[in-house]
């Protein structure tokens, strides 16, 4: 939620609050209810946990074989639940420093224990490994947590 949001938020939120108190009782219960729904939102986690992928891959690797596995990575948040979030997208960035770094996956779990000991050793996960090797020249890993 961005910083305009949250503000509109909190004044809607105090200012229902002081209807509510200066209200007679019949509408203070309607302005409860509609307090409600504004609150209604679900609450996130407080902290996730981010894995970060980057594909560089071999020059004899053809279009058709990084499309097959492009689809096969982003398949896995169907075989996996532990993947909270999933996306993907191909390098834009203009200042050249990408070092060839093509793809970049974005995974998102909410443990350590959820990326380690379910995500990595799935089976899934680990055929989706073994298929890219052959293709790869250099992936480059990052994992840090974030408060979404």
């Amino acid at each position: 939620m961005n910083l305009t949001t949250r503000f509109f938020r909190q004044i809607l939120l105090t200012a229902l609050m002081v209807i509510a108190f200066s209200c007679k009782p019949n509408e203070e219960k309607n302005l409860k209810s509609q307090e409600t729904v504004v609150q209604a939102e679900p609450k996130k986690p407080e902290k996730v946990l981010r894995h970060m992928v980057i594909f560089k891959f071999n020059e004899d690797s053809s279009e058709a074989d990084i499309d097959k596995l492009n689809t096969a990575f982003t398949k896995l948040p169907e075989a996996i639940p532990e993947i909270v979030d999933f996306e993907w997208g191909l390098n834009q960035s203009p200042e050249n420093f990408d070092q060839d770094f093509t793809h970049c996956y974005l995974v998102t779990f909410k443990s350590e224990k959820d990326r380690d000991s379910i995500y990595a050793p799935h089976p899934a996960h680990m055929a989706f490994v073994e298929s890219i090797q052959p293709h790869l020249e250099k992936v480059f890993v990052v994992d840090y947590w974030t408060n979404p």
